[in-house]
């Protein structure tokens, strides 16, 4: 009985897993779109990881900056959101 509860718990503990490397699979290519978008990939790719580091290390310590940060990202998204929902919709 006691093994079959270890059993269901490990098996929740590899669904989990996998979810959460699903997101990071996801949060990775939204990421890439983004540096393409903005034509990040004309940049050396060392000024893109140190870039990113920046970021990481500002945030940790800076978070009015953050905020400003998560602001323009929330309006990149929600632009790239209304533009992809244009590109389905049918003009009459």
């Amino acid at each position: 009985m006691l093994q079959k509860k270890v059993d269901t718990i490990d098996k929740k503990i590899e669904d989990l897993k996998a979810q959460k490397k699903k997101i990071e699979t996801d949060i990775a290519h939204q990421l890439l779109h983004v540096i393409n978008s903005h034509s990040g990939f004309t940049l050396p790719f060392q000024t893109l990881v140190g870039g990113l580091i920046d970021v990481i290390q500002t945030s940790k310590s800076d978070p009015k900056k953050m905020e400003e940060w998560q602001a323009a990202g929330e309006t990149f998204l929600k632009l790239r959101n209304r533009s992809s929902s244009n590109t389905t919709t049918k003009v009459a």
